[in-house]
């Protein structure tokens, strides 16, 4: 009886667990915070079509730097509601439209000490930058026909920024969507 339910268990753990596509979170990220809501009377289709709200990147007069970043959210974006059976639309009539924002602030540690040299009191002050930025990534989803947002997803986490490669940051992102978008659609 024991040897049934030692192999139920192993069984159900292989298929529960190894069944997930999720990856492990990156190590230059922590303190990750995701939340999501939906609106209960949006009826969500097991496929559909969207389109993206904003433009394209480099036509936002953004710069160099910051249209890398979009532009990797919105691929990554791109590929995983493309998982979901949510496709771009091609003949301009979707049932969604689809937002993000991308917003990062670096905290500064600010570093006093007083010294005393010859009798007279300096006060020495210097701002270090954190090594670590706050990142958040909010996704929305709206019906097309509405115009009514039906999801939104938000990623709240602190980031490395010294020493981060090309494909570190794009594992990161991958796998801020990927956790963001595992309740969507929520049916």
């Amino acid at each position: 009886m024991k040897e049934i339910l030692a192999l139920a268990i192993i069984v159900s753990t292989i298929c529960f667990t190894g069944c997930k596509r999720s990856e492990e979170a990156p190590e230059t990220i922590s303190d990750m915070v995701i939340g999501t809501t939906y609106n209960p009377q949006a009826k969500f289709k097991d496929s559909a079509t969207y389109v993206f709200s904003r433009e394209d990147p480099e036509k936002e007069g953004l710069p160099p730097e910051v249209i890398t970043i979009v532009k990797r959210v919105r691929q990554l974006l791109q590929d995983e509601l493309r998982t979901k059976k949510y496709n771009i639309s091609k003949d301009n009539e979707p049932d969604y439209l689809v937002d993000y924002h991308i917003m990062a602030a670096q905290g500064l540690q600010i570093l006093a000490a007083r010294a005393e040299t010859y009798d007279q009191e300096w006060l020495g002050i210097v701002g270090i930058p954190d090594e670590f930025i706050k990142g958040s990534l909010v996704i929305d989803v709206i019906e097309a026909k509405t115009l009514k947002p039906v999801w939104r997803g938000i990623c709240n986490a602190n980031v490395a920024s010294v020493g981060v490669s090309e494909k570190e940051k794009e594992k990161r992102v991958r796998y801020a969507v990927q956790q963001m978008l595992n309740t969507f659609p929520p049916n």
